[in-house]
């Protein structure tokens, strides 16, 4: 056998080199899950704001065929107010369906009304 392992003390270094190892992949690992959810957790209010902006959408698009009868609603891009970075797109098949898609800061959600 090497002469290294009959000194006293390198067995024991080894072992905590090993254990101090798996601790810290365990760490990375946590750290990295919990990134992850803080960061969407943060997107959770950007879907809600892409929700409300796609039903915002959506109502438009339905006053319009019921108070103008408009055969279609092309409205696309269009933000909420001049500060938001909000807007919506909506379509109207001119039967029984608009469809309306938020989106905010790269998120999007999608409202649909039949009746």
């Amino acid at each position: 056998m090497s002469k290294i392992f009959f000194q006293k003390g390198v067995i024991s270094i080894l072992l905590s080199i090993l254990i101090l190892s798996v601790v810290l992949v365990i760490a990375l690992g946590i750290s990295f899950l919990m990134l992850q959810q803080i960061k969407m957790s943060g997107q959770i209010g950007h879907s809600v704001v892409a929700f409300y902006a796609a039903e915002a959408g959506a109502e438009r698009c339905l006053y319009e065929v019921r108070k103008n009868g408009a055969s279609s609603c092309p409205f696309s891009d269009v933000p909420l107010d001049f500060n938001s970075n909000a807007k919506y797109s909506t379509s109207y098949n001119g039967l029984n369906t608009i469809t309306s898609i938020g989106q905010f800061f790269g998120t999007s959600r999608k409202v649909e009304l039949t009746w």
